[in-house]
């Protein structure tokens, strides 16, 4: 179909008499081009589309259908669409509900707002159709306008107690998007709708989401929803059974007992005759699994009576499940009977290749029997992917990580492996593993040959690659270093230029003798790039560092255009002390206080914060700027009213839980007129070398004044509380690649304790705990998922005091010997009695 006869034949809708079955063609044909890619111009769209609304006028049923869908695509390109607003919303088109949904699109906020209440009548409609059509279009105009439809809020409640099954559904959802910014009001609408008479497996499949999203902010404040949760396991839907399931399962930091609703719920339908039911059963038992494995071994007998499952997709969530609930006795059983009798194919044996790793971290000695498994995987005689090859390798490299005693196996499995493999990237991929590794083996004779076989039979990216291998080689074992030059003098008459010139570089480096060139270009290349391009640097360097950077922000603020100072990332440091794009406003703000600029640049200021709704009058936003003995407190006001003017707004604050901090002074917003912003602010002093923290209840007080009108008198409203913590008053510093280095500077500088951390579940949940109180610079970035049973996490932060105190926090987080989750917590920097104030705030935070 080409797009300049669909466009020709649509001058038919403008002919006298219509054709009906021709132009449902037509459009039919233009709905088909527009959804397969093709892209009409505004010209072209607005033609078609006027065109179309003449049809209108004809009252073939069919036909209107097909108008309402074809102008719904047009209007997005059509120039003037909302022109048809009044066709749209004839009786006729809107009795069946395809206005309203046409509207939406054709028609802009303005418009929509006044016909808001047809809208609102037609949620009371006794045709269904209808009924749904105006609560989806109110669904979407949540989005662009939530006050208008916020008034809608009785009319659906009605609707959802008296409505039909679709109709609940839509009602639910409605109400959900008017109030999901109030969680108190969410709370109601949750608790109204499970006693209402909710009978659409739909609208409680809702229901239990919304449930979710609160027992996830905030599970133990929230254990009515949970039994409710609980109990809708035992409804007569297998979609309700399964959203409440699913609900339990995703729950974080919770018990076993807890998740094991989900499994008692779904363990019936793993012997059910329906491969949907059982692959979502299964599913959902290997995603809990992963967290809960001891809440799954009850069903563990039903899950083994699947893993001869026709369905290769159930069969693979059951393997991997067994692998995550098995004991050391099922393990060898199990992998026995994945060996012999179970031919999965495609991603399925790439889920149980990944599954091997997992297990064999929980059972270290099992490494032997592992290995065989996935060595005799990857030499089955059926053809398999390149994808699948790499992840057996990076399977077997993952157990030589961490078993140590299993690497000696896996390199001599691997140097075989390469013999008959037909992808380059399997094979230099394992010869760039032998090249690190097989040097500081117990044979490294052994791999030689491996390796030079590939010099001679493969392709000249792999030689390349076995070259730079071999003289890896000679570099860390010079009792071979002889035998190999030979090999390499043979290569240097390769045709490929890459391989010759990487051989006689080899060869000539060599026949040099000298060690110290030789660990430089071959055995420690990346460690003499690391060390010339981080040199150590001493402590007074950091401080002078962000000094320069801090002085660099000046300089910035006082330009009208911020510009990108300091150290960059490729260089291995962060901007220190220069503020983000969301604070650099903020900041620029303070030079138009005379008081608060006479204090200069601040040494630290936090991101911006909320508090208030962004739906509300007027929104508040929060930043705080510390300064060596003061603390300023910036309020961004945005009057989001039309035509109300506010006078005289200031906030009001109890500030008793900041210990050592008194108010000095506030400034205040004379006058705020509709839609402008303003700042006021709240100076507190504290003393030098403090840092307090603690919780801050905040109000504001103000006076309206509507135009013609006197100012009202002033009222106060609350606004939500916001915190001051250690971490508000921490500069990160990224030291790249030198913290090592930085911390042997320091030390003579160390506090060292350990603290035992009941109250924490997991050791990737204590990591984030930590993080996230100090604020600093993290080694490494981002705190991945802890698996092992212990981690450090190494970090580096300038305090907010006039010294620029440099602090460096090593803290190892493990699990003792009781099973609970531990702390051992060293700092380096700053005198003594910093260092113990910090470690004494994070363990009674």
């Amino acid at each position: 179909i080409q797009k300049n006869s669909v466009l020709q034949g649509c001058r038919d809708f403008n002919n006298a008499t219509v054709d009906v079955p021709k132009c449902m063609d037509h459009m039919n044909n233009m709905l088909y081009i527009l959804g397969t890619g093709a892209q009409l111009n505004s010209t072209e769209a607005t033609d078609v589309y006027f065109a179309a609304t003449k049809l209108f006028q004809n009252k073939n049923a069919t036909l209107r259908r097909l108008l309402f869908i074809l102008l719904k695509e047009l209007a997005v390109t059509a120039d003037n669409a909302f022109v048809a607003s009044n066709s749209v919303l004839l009786k006729e088109n809107t009795a069946g509900g395809h206005g309203f949904r046409c509207l939406r699109k054709i028609a802009d906020i303005n418009l929509v707002r006044t016909v808001s209440r047809d809208l609102l009548q037609a949620i009371g409609h006794e045709d269904t159709n209808v009924v749904m059509a105006a609560l989806v279009t109110g669904i979407h105009l949540s989005r662009e306008d939530p006050q208008l439809v916020k008034a809608w809020g009785p009319k659906v409640v009605n609707t959802l107690e008296t409505g039909g099954s679709k109709v609940q559904y839509a009602s639910l959802a409605l109400l959900h998007k008017i109030r999901k910014n109030d969680r108190l009001s969410v709370h109601k609408l949750v608790q109204q709708a499970q006693d209402g008479p909710i009978r659409s497996p739909l609208a409680q499949c809702l229901l239990i989401r919304m449930c979710g999203e609160l027992l996830q902010s905030d599970f133990d404040n929230s254990l009515d929803l949970y039994k409710f949760v609980t109990s809708r396991t035992h409804h007569s839907s297998d979609m309700v059974v399964f959203e409440a399931a699913q609900c339990i399962a995703s729950l974080k930091n919770v018990s076993d007992k807890e998740v094991v609703p989900a499994v008692l719920a779904v363990a019936p339908y793993l012997g059910c005759t329906k491969p949907t039911l059982q692959y979502s059963a299964m599913s959902l038992l290997n995603k809990v699994a992963t967290a809960h494995p001891a809440a799954v071994t009850s069903t563990t007998n039903d899950i083994e009576s699947l893993l001869h499952h026709p369905n290769s997709a159930v069969a693979t969530l059951a393997i991997t499940t067994l692998l995550k609930v098995g004991n050391e006795y099922s393990i060898d059983r199990l992998l026995r009977d994945l060996s012999t009798n179970l031919k999965l194919t495609g991603d399925s044996k790439l889920i149980v290749v990944e599954s091997t790793q997992v297990i064999a971290m929980k059972f270290p000695h099992k490494y032997p029997m592992i290995l065989d498994f996935l060595l005799q995987t990857y030499q089955q005689p059926e053809p398999a992917s390149a994808e699948f090859k790499l992840s057996i390798v990076e399977a077997m490299l993952h157990i030589s990580r961490t078993v140590p005693a299993a690497r000696e196996s896996v390199l001599r499995q691997l140097a075989n492996a390469i013999e008959d493999c037909y992808y380059p990237s399997v094979t230099q991929l394992v010869l760039t593993v032998l090249g690190d590794e097989g040097p500081r083996s117990a044979n490294p004779k052994h791999f030689i040959r491996f390796i030079y076989n590939r010099v001679q039979l493969e392709f000249p990216t792999i030689r390349a690659v076995a070259i730079t291998t071999l003289a890896k080689f000679a570099a860390g074992v010079p009792s071979l270093r002889k035998s190999i030059c030979v090999l390499l003098k043979r290569a240097t008459v390769d045709p490929d230029d890459e391989v010759r010139d990487r051989a006689v570089f080899y060869y000539k480096l060599f026949q040099r003798n000298d060690e110290v060139a030789i660990s430089t270009l071959i055995s420690n290349v990346s460690v003499h790039v690391d060390r010339e391009r981080d040199a150590v640097l001493p402590k007074s360097a950091i401080v002078e560092e962000v000094k320069g950077a801090q002085q660099a922000q000046q300089e910035m603020s006082s330009s009208a255009v911020v510009s990108s100072t300091g150290n960059t990332a490729e260089e291995g440091g962060s901007t220190f002390g220069v503020p983000s794009a969301a604070v650099q406003p903020f900041v620029n703000k303070l030079r138009n206080v005379p008081e608060i600029k006479a204090l200069g640049q601040p040494l630290a200021s936090t991101e911006p914060v909320a508090l208030t709704e962004p739906t509300n009058e007027f929104v508040v936003t929060l930043v705080k700027h510390f300064y060596a003995s003061k603390i300023v407190m910036q309020f961004k006001v945005v009057n989001t009213m039309e035509s109300i003017t506010m006078h005289n707004y200031s906030v009001l604050t109890d500030t008793d839980e900041l210990e050592g901090t008194v108010p000095l002074y506030g400034v205040a917003i004379d006058l705020l007129p509709p839609a402008e912003t303003g700042y006021a602010y709240l100076v507190l002093e504290r003393e030098e070398g403090t840092f307090p923290s603690g919780l801050v209840e905040c109000s504001c007080s103000f006076s309206l004044c509507e135009p013609g009108e006197e100012i009202s008198d002033p009222e106060e409203l609350a606004m939500d509380a916001f915190g001051v913590n250690v971490s508000d008053y921490v500069v990160p510093v990224d030291l790249g690649t030198r913290f090592e280095g930085q911390w042997t500077q320091f030390n003579g500088e160390e506090t060292i304790d350990t603290y035992p951390l009941p109250s924490i579940k997991s050791l990737t949940e204590a990591g984030l705990k930590i993080i996230d109180f100090f604020g600093m610079w993290v080694e490494g970035g981002s705190l991945p998922k802890i698996t092992t049973k212990s981690h450090v996490i190494n970090m580096a932060g300038v305090l907010a005091v006039d010294a620029k105190t440099v602090i460096l926090v090593s803290a190892k987080v493990y699990v003792a010997v009781n099973n609970t989750v531990a702390l051992e917590l060293s700092i380096r920097g700053g005198d003594e009695e910093l260092r113990a104030f910090l470690s004494e705030a994070l363990t009674s935070s």
